[in-house]
């Protein structure tokens, strides 16, 4: 097999057919790849798309990577490695990719990626190489220790298998007795102030709209405002085209809530939202925008719905799981 470190068009062909093939989530889709090259959500240097061939020329496996410095929005690096903040660090994948892979058709193409990752590293003068939010029990996971990696914990991704409830009303059931009635409690005050609630695609959404209630909701939970950079995540969410749907909540015309889904062939992706909970008196907008998502995953048949990290309080409440994630370093 030979090795391309692809620093220029991204072989679309390639990357969907392995895409599909490995059931790799939405942030290796093409649509997603470009999107952010076009539109980078935090600082890069450089960047590349490894493509492991065989010698007939088919792509077995791609590891998106890029080039690195003080970029660190979960305190991964300071935690593991505060010495390299200021240097060069070789990463894969994006950091609002909560479920890192290794899109390979096998073991052996996987270790190949992980190898010219570590190789680029030296030639692009990176300090430290690695993945990060990578399932603790992944086969991603085992490729990067077997590859002299080692992992730590950094957070966990909350996800729900769905296949097995027949809807929303089937899911809500499924609940503990207080939670349920809480959602339905939310969702009628909701009803009774006049929300109305809309899913629209990219096109059609309040993008700037989005983005100041996602900053002003990042700012206050986690200090973390430039998680959306004004400007670059609206032209990024743009970018995106189909595989993203926007749902917004308004009162009286007001934008109180939004909330950013994305989808592949078998997850519904709740991504990312910003709410105005003061302006939402009697209710919680995020249960309101999580039951429309959850709505749209079962009409839509989709058999998982993750829901990203942190506020593992209320997801675990509300039917999903956790998987550990972890950050594995040279």
């Amino acid at each position: 097999m030979s090795i391309e470190p692809d620093t220029g068009t991204l072989d679309t062909r390639a990357c969907e057919r392995l895409v599909r093939e490995t059931g790799a989530p939405v942030f290796y889709s093409p649509a997603f790849l470009r999107a952010f090259e076009a539109f980078p959500l935090h600082s890069v240097e450089r960047g590349a798309h490894i493509l492991v061939h065989d010698e007939d020329g088919r792509a077995h496996a791609v590891l998106p990577v890029y080039l690195q410095r003080g970029v660190d929005p979960m305190g991964a690096l300071a935690a593991n490695r505060p010495e390299a903040l200021d240097h060069p660090v070789l990463l894969s994948h994006v950091w609002h990719c909560y479920e890192t892979t290794i899109p390979a058709l096998s073991p052996e193409a996987a270790r190949l990626a992980v190898d010219a990752m570590g190789d680029l590293a030296g030639e692009w003068g990176a300090t430290l190489y690695g993945a990060a939010n990578v399932g603790a029990d992944s086969d991603a996971a085992r490729v990067l220790g077997a590859a002299g990696l080692s992992g730590t914990p950094l957070d966990r991704m909350w996800s729900m298998d769905v296949s097995g409830l027949g809807g929303f009303e089937a899911y809500l059931e499924s609940l503990g007795g207080k939670p349920r009635r809480e959602m339905r409690r939310y969702l009628r005050r909701a009803e009774e102030s006049g929300v109305r609630a809309r899913e629209l695609g990219v096109d059609d959404a309040d993008l700037d709209g989005f983005v100041r209630l996602a900053r002003a909701t990042a700012g206050s939970k986690h200090h973390n405002a430039d998680y959306y950079l004004p400007g670059v995540f609206q032209g990024f969410l743009g970018a995106l085209g189909s595989c993203a749907r926007v749902t917004e909540l308004r009162v009286d015309g007001r934008l109180v809530a939004s909330l950013v889904c994305l989808a592949d062939d078998t997850r519904h992706h709740v991504w990312c939202l910003g709410v105005d909970d003061e302006a939402c008196e009697g209710f919680s907008p995020t249960y309101v925008l999580v039951a429309h998502a959850l709505r749209s995953a079962f009409e839509e048949g989709r058999p998982t719905v993750t829901a990203g990290r942190r506020n593992g309080w209320f997801k675990a409440r509300y039917g999903f799981h956790p998987t550990e994630l972890q950050v594995f370093l040279s």
